[in-house]
């Protein structure tokens, strides 16, 4: 949260300086849990933390600027390569462990991050105008209502929510009905995440995504129906399906909802970003344990789970009040 909130001011200066901290905070941050010792540790996992979430927000709003008529593709690809990496991150983890060697590897991570840092240094990152752009001068934001960024910051705040409660309850949910499955049930986390990112992937090969409102909707009502089916699931396979349904219909929403904060504000989406980027880890944090308070105060996790789906319909509630052209049209044809 301290990353994402100290984004607005260093975005300012461009994406080179945010860029430059946050990869240079991950890496003092990633050599900072070899120091062994409770205290240094969690010091060490908040300035990550911190480097984490400047370079993740900065990153999402550099390539929806420099993307322009093809942001929603651009930003999947994006997200594509980071569920990757962290997909592959728990191999290498398990292997460095049985090997003895986690601090070799985080110092291995702090180089790398470091070495980014070094690149990034000298490299320009500032979008480049065309000749129609400079004639027009300073890129304007749309005229947007007060009620159309409540709703985009609730949508947000709503979307890394309902994945986080989606993605952090599903394995227990799995343990609880099926306790003769062994560790089967570690691994439905695994379908969640890979039906996320078939869908991320899929996405700049859909021609839908040119109808960002569209796919939105569409993309809601995939992952209702999954967490609907999910609170009927008995057995390990039922689930699979499930949660990779769900996956695949949440896998365009965090795309479109960048593109829109770049297309609606413009140059402001930069500080206006820090805003929207922090309520996204607001909801990744309150509405989990919103599941496990109403699970325990229910008795059954199935009806914890009923908020990820309340906020399912929720954000397809507020898509519809959201009446501007810039999120009620087709997008420009991509070039």
């Amino acid at each position: 949260m301290a990353g994402v909130a100290s984004l607005g001011w260093l975005i300012k200066r461009g994406y080179r300086h945010a860029l430059l901290c946050g990869f240079s905070l991950i890496a003092a941050g990633v050599a900072g849990l070899n120091l062994g010792g409770y205290v240094a540790s969690l010091a060490a996992a908040a300035v990550f933390g911190c480097g984490l979430g400047q370079v993740l927000s900065a990153t999402n709003l550099w390539v929806a600027e420099v993307a322009k008529t093809r942001r929603v593709a651009a930003l999947s690809i994006l997200n594509l390569m980071w569920g990757l990496g962290a997909i592959a991150s728990s191999p290498l983890v398990m292997l460095a462990q049985r090997r003895g060697a986690t601090p070799l590897l985080l110092y291995a991570i702090a180089v790398g991050a470091l070495f980014t840092a070094l690149i990034l240094a000298g490299m320009n990152l500032e979008p480049a105008t065309t000749e129609e752009e400079d004639q027009r001068g300073p890129t304007r934001s749309e005229n947007i209502s007060t009620r159309s960024t409540v709703s985009l910051a609730a949508l947000f705040f709503l979307y890394v929510g309902s994945e986080n409660s989606v993605a952090g309850w599903v394995a227990s949910l799995t343990k609880r009905t099926n306790p003769d499955s062994g560790d089967l049930w570690a691994l439905t986390p695994m379908f969640f995440w890979g039906g996320l990112l078939a869908g991320r992937a899929l996405v700049p090969l859909v021609p839908l995504r040119r109808r960002e409102r569209t796919l939105l909707a569409s993309g809601l009502m995939l992952a209702a129906v999954g967490i609907c089916l999910l609170l009927e699931a008995r057995t390990f396979e039922s689930v699979a399906i499930c949660v990779t349904a769900a996956g695949l219909g949440l896998a365009g929403i965090y795309p479109i909802l960048v593109a829109w904060l770049v297309k609606a504000f413009g140059e402001r989406s930069r500080r206006i970003g820090a805003m929207m980027f922090a309520l996204a880890g607001m909801g990744g944090a309150t509405m989990p344990w919103l599941v496990g308070l109403m699970s325990t105060r229910m008795g059954s996790l199935r009806s914890g789970l009923i908020v990820p789906l309340a906020g399912c319909a929720a954000m397809f509630t507020l898509i519809a009040t959201m009446l501007e052209p810039i999120f009620r049209g087709a997008s420009k044809p991509e070039q």
